[in-house]
């Protein structure tokens, strides 16, 4: 997640300073901004919110968002493996 995070950062600086698509810089901002959010939760313990808005923010950078989608959809499928045996073993 964090190589994709530093991806879409060098995304946003170079449409930033690009003379003919500057106007890039709004959209890839958006979506560095909504990897903020989602790695911001992340680390609040709400793990799970936190990659699906990263999953999601990283899909509008297709093929290079798939990087950090990957990242993220680990957390998630990590969570519901835990969950899951958490609940296998209460019920023992």
């Amino acid at each position: 997640m964090l190589i994709g995070f530093g991806i879409h950062c060098l995304i946003a600086i170079v449409s930033l300073f690009d003379q003919e698509y500057g106007f890039l810089f709004y959209f890839s901002g958006s979506v560095v901004f909504a990897n903020l959010i989602g790695m911001a939760l992340i680390k609040t313990k709400q793990e799970i919110l936190g990659a699906r808005i990263f999953l999601i923010s990283s899909a509008f950078l297709v093929p290079i968002g798939l990087i950090g989608a990957s990242g993220a959809s680990k957390i998630i499928d990590a969570k519901k493996r835990e969950k899951f045996t958490n609940s296998m073993n209460d019920s023992e």
